[in-house]
């Protein structure tokens, strides 16, 4: 089949997605990438750090982007270990794997922690304590009475539901005179919440300034502006030596992840973004984010929406009565829509293509359905 046809065969099925660039897509954690960071994937689309020596210019990209990832969750000087994996799914599943194989046992977490920590414990065979929630963040008395010595304490720095930050601080000194694994997951939060408190509107610390947290979930691919697929572990510890599996064709000897290939076009592309924005960039991004975040809350109030809760981050949480209805119906209208089900919310996540012209567009939409629904 020549080119030509090939193109208008995936063109064909490429008009049938959505796309970031019509801001409908509202609960995706995604957005619309630099066209650098894209040149730079399909430049390094080859590379495989699954079997790094074949790759040393990569393996040092892969260097750079860890040194800039330990930035932002605060690493003291010293030596910490970090590297590019697939996603925060991968992240979290290696966390727990290598907890497990130094002795730790149990995982404890809230309901709102992401899925894949109930991925990992049902692949990894732990026992999973459910920790309960106060106002949407991990309780620290329910937590004091669940915990035991060799725990791993899940904490997450940016809850998919809410986007709320888990008392990290206080976690880390009730666990503090105990030997527990605090893993963070930071798989959204990392790239956010740096600079909100640079901005001024939280001043909540998570990463490694906090010397209770051994390991941290962050991706790339989220507020960092690098395309799928760009997670990231890093670690206080080596703790990818005790995960480590004999592997003798490669060119170290060993293998260090759950995938075997690590497509490492994400870590070129990972770079290329961290060079195009840069610290201010970042900051300027999450601040617009913030912006919009605050607009969309305003702005439903306004038209008597109730917040569900107050946004520490940019995802807004609103409650409307019959959601699923709701979604079916937005959904059919062209909306990519995000729902919590549980707290009958419609979840949108601030992501730089959500405007506020996308807000007005969506509260014109809803009162639409409103008069199908009613509240």
């Amino acid at each position: 089949m020549d080119e030509e046809r090939i193109k208008k065969i995936l063109d064909r099925y490429y008009r049938r997605d959505l796309h970031y660039e019509d801001g409908r897509i509202l609960g995706s954690m995604y957005t619309k990438v630099p066209d650098i960071a894209l040149e730079a994937f399909l430049r390094f689309h080859q590379a495989n750090l699954g079997n790094p020596g074949l790759y040393p210019g990569t393996r040092e990209l892969e260097r750079r982007v860890v040194k800039f990832l330990l930035r932002l969750v605060s690493a003291p000087k010293g030596r910490f270990y970090g590297h590019v994996l697939s996603g925060g799914t991968e992240a979290n599943i290696v966390a727990l794997w290598a907890a497990r194989e130094m002795g730790y046992r149990r995982v404890l977490a809230t309901k709102d922690a992401h899925f894949s920590i109930r991925k990992t414990v049902n692949i990894l065979n732990m026992p999973l304590v459910t920790v309960k929630m106060n106002r949407g963040k991990m309780s620290l008395g329910d937590l004091e009475r669940k915990m035991k010595d060799k725990d791993v304490v899940v904490a997450t720095a940016g809850t998919t539901p809410l986007g709320l930050i888990d008392p990290i601080e206080e976690i880390a000194r009730v666990i503090s005179s105990m030997d527990i694994f605090l893993h963070v997951d930071a798989a959204f939060g990392g790239f956010v919440i740096p600079f909100l408190r640079e901005l001024g509107y939280l001043n909540q610390r998570f990463g490694f300034d906090i010397k209770e947290v051994k390991s941290v979930t962050i991706d790339p691919h989220k507020m960092g502006m690098a395309p799928y697929p760009a997670g990231a572990l890093l670690s206080r510890e080596n703790i990818f030596q005790s995960i480590s599996i004999d592997a003798p064709y490669l060119s170290t000897g060993k293998n260090y992840s759950i995938l075997g290939t690590r497509q490492s076009g994400s870590v070129a592309a990972s770079y290329a973004s961290i060079l195009y924005f840069g610290w201010s960039g970042y900051r300027e991004l999450v601040k617009r984010c913030m912006e919009n975040t605050l607009y969309g809350m305003k702005r439903f109030s306004e038209e008597d929406f109730e917040i569900f809760v107050k946004p520490e981050m940019n995802i807004l949480n609103i409650k409307i009565p019959n959601i699923l209805r709701v979604k079916r119906e937005l959904v059919k209208r062209g909306w990519g829509i995000s729902i919590n089900p549980s707290y009958s919310t419609l979840r949108i996540v601030f992501m730089p293509h959500v405007t506020t012209v996308v807000v007005e567009k969506l509260l014109k939409e809803l009162k639409n359905i409103e008069k199908s629904y009613g509240r």
